[in-house]
């Protein structure tokens, strides 16, 4: 934390109102450092098969698995809750374990399978969700060596909704 200099980060916001969608391999919703700090859907009811909100994806209270296509965003490979708890583990209990932005909202997306591989489509539609649906940045923490049209409209359609984005290796 004092390498990236976080404490002076912290004079100026802790990530209060802020909702980031973690892109990746979705999240442990059971996870003691997270369980408490995940986005949840207000607009959708839970497990009752119908799609309340509207927004073509059925019961997504917790997230979207885009590789499932459900409700599911449970990690299937431990790196998106890595990745979940970096940016926004709790503080203060116990688990040895802080997040950069510990009072921010983590909104999982699945859209690796569990070897890790994903496709495009998958992450380019996972942008767009995070976008309409009140995340403010997003982490995708992720790599591929080919330019995709589609993931460069879906970053510019989030952008246009006022998201940031860090993508730690993708080259476009």
């Amino acid at each position: 934390m004092l390498r990236i200099r976080s404490p002076e980060a912290w004079d100026i916001t802790t990530g209060d109102n802020l909702t980031i969608a973690v892109i990746d391999t979705g999240v442990d919703l059971d996870h003691p450092d997270l369980a408490g700090k995940l986005w949840n859907n207000a607009d959708e009811i839970s497990d009752n098969s119908l799609d309340d909100d509207r927004n073509a994806y059925v019961d997504d209270s917790d997230g979207w698995h885009f590789v499932n296509a459900d409700g599911q965003p449970q990690d299937d490979h431990r790196h998106g809750t890595h990745v979940a708890g970096m940016a926004a583990a709790d503080t203060h209990n116990g688990q040895d374990v802080a997040g950069v932005s510990w009072e921010a909202r983590i909104m999982p997306l699945n859209v690796l399978d569990v070897s890790g591989e994903g496709n495009h489509a998958d992450v380019a539609r996972a942008i767009v969700y995070a976008a309409d649906n009140g995340a403010r940045m997003l982490n995708l923490s992720l790599g591929g060596q080919d330019y995709s049209a589609t993931l460069a409209e879906a970053v510019g359609y989030a952008r246009e909704r006022g998201v940031s984005s860090h993508c730690c290796r993708w080259q476009g």
